[in-house]
């Protein structure tokens, strides 16, 4: 059992009405690939045309990533993100439209695709920015765990759930869900009471290299950003890219990589629900260590473990993961100032994901030629390396997490820390 404590970010009206927002417009996310795929398999049987679809939903993502930053710093969040939400509501209610009326084309899906990418890419850094103005100092971490609890639990029923709503109703009408869950979630998301920041003259240049200055100043941010391109890159391309590979040229065959991808999502589950109970000290230290199970489902694969062994190794690696991405956002939410968490969380976000793309195709070359059992070796301890080098950083020991309920002494003790490592007030924009 969750312990009240655990839940008291709830008490927060408008944190609440963002969670129920979120776990809405997720109930309809999770269910859209399915959709999705068999939406475009029937009109068009080639693969070619899903790849499309999916690379221009994601292509935009890079380089909208940092300007979305810079607007959650510049505009009002509340506002950035209805605006998120109702661009995908259109954009997938049209999705559904042109699938029930015949008239689908991998051109037009691809245009909807890539509109709702770059509302996606607009808006999340805004998301991630949201959570210090909506509860207090000392529950950003109760908050974090409990914003990515019902999406994991989504995550574990989602892809049954859409593939029976497809088989018996079509996929238009779990196309229209989406839409509809957007919708609802934009509404509710109108209704919260936050603060815009001031108004500003400055720049969106200046912003951003305000940002930037920001990020690059702070070495526990850049140097964990720079272990994630190396292993946000291995882990994508050895478990979505070679895992299935391995599981399909084995014993295991695909029905038992689908057990393992279910342990994964129950081990994300079981991960937030210790980010719940669990509140460490030095949490960049954790957050560093919590990573380093992700190897384990590598070494399983390579050894040919049986199926038992390579499940709870899934899980393991997913109870760490959930752990590390709660740790790192409620970190970045207590030691930055509010004004640039969208710059920096934005810089964070693309320095990670600009490397999948490269590691897909080099993990792909080298199973090719090395061999798909060394390559997950090598994986495994590349990634495990790039995450025990921070370990050797002060600034990472250093960080330490703002108490459960922080008194005025912590609070001020908090935001003299921050001026140390800013060189400002914590309510000081930085402005020319």
């Amino acid at each position: 059992m969750v312990r009240q404590g655990s839940l008291s970010a709830m008490r927060h009206k408008p944190f609440t009405l963002f969670l129920l927002a979120r776990l809405i417009s997720m109930s309809g996310t999770a269910m859209a690939p399915v959709a999705l795929a068999f939406a475009v398999f029937g009109f068009d049987s080639s693969p070619a045309s899903l790849a499309i679809v999916l690379a221009a939903n994601t292509a935009p993502q890079f380089v909208l990533l940092l300007v979305g930053g810079v607007i959650a710093d510049r505009f009002s969040r509340q506002r950035v993100i209805v605006i998120g939400n109702v661009v995908p509501a259109v954009t997938q209610g049209c999705v559904a439209l042109l699938v029930a009326t015949g008239t689908a084309t991998t051109g037009r899906i691809a245009l909807f695709a890539a509109l709702a990418g770059c509302a996606s890419a607009l808006t999340q850094p805004a998301m991630n920015s949201l959570l210090p103005q909506l509860v207090g100092p000392g529950e950003l971490q109760q908050a974090n765990a409990l914003m990515r609890l019902p999406g994991n639990v989504i995550r574990i029923l989602a892809p049954a759930v859409g593939g029976a709503l497809v088989a018996f109703f079509g996929p238009e009408l779990t196309l229209g869900w989406d839409a509809a869950s957007f919708a609802v979630a934009a509404i509710l998301c109108s209704r919260l009471d936050v603060s815009g920041p001031a108004k500003t003259t400055a720049s969106v240049f200046r912003d951003f290299k305000d940002g930037w200055k920001e990020f690059s100043r702070l070495s526990w941010v850049w140097t964990y950003t720079l272990s994630g391109t190396v292993v946000v890159a291995l882990w994508l391309g050895g478990y979505q890219l070679l895992g299935p590979v391995m599981a399909g040229n084995s014993h295991l065959g695909a029905p038992s990589w689908g057990v393992v991808q279910g342990a994964f999502a129950a081990g994300l589950l079981l991960g937030g629900i210790v980010s719940l109970k669990w509140k460490p000290s030095r949490i960049m230290v954790v957050c560093v260590c919590a990573n380093l199970p992700l190897a384990l489902p590598f070494l399983a694969l390579a050894w040919g473990a049986p199926l038992a062994v390579l499940a709870g190794a899934a899980a393991m690696a997913g109870i760490g993961l959930d752990i590390a991405i709660v740790c790192w956002n409620t970190a970045v939410q207590e030691q930055l100032p509010t004004e640039v968490l969208g710059r920096v969380s934005s810089l964070s976000s693309a320095g990670e994901l600009m490397s999948v793309p490269l590691g897909y195709l080099v993990v792909g070359a080298a199973a090719t030629s090395l061999g798909t059992e060394s390559v997950l070796l090598w994986s495994a301890v590349l990634m495990t390396l790039a995450s025990l080098v921070l370990l050797l950083a002060p600034s990472v020991r250093a960080v330490r997490r703002l108490p459960a309920d922080p008194g005025p002494a912590a609070v001020a003790a908090g935001d003299q820390d921050r001026r140390s490592r800013t060189g400002r007030a914590p309510d000081q924009v930085a402005r020319p």
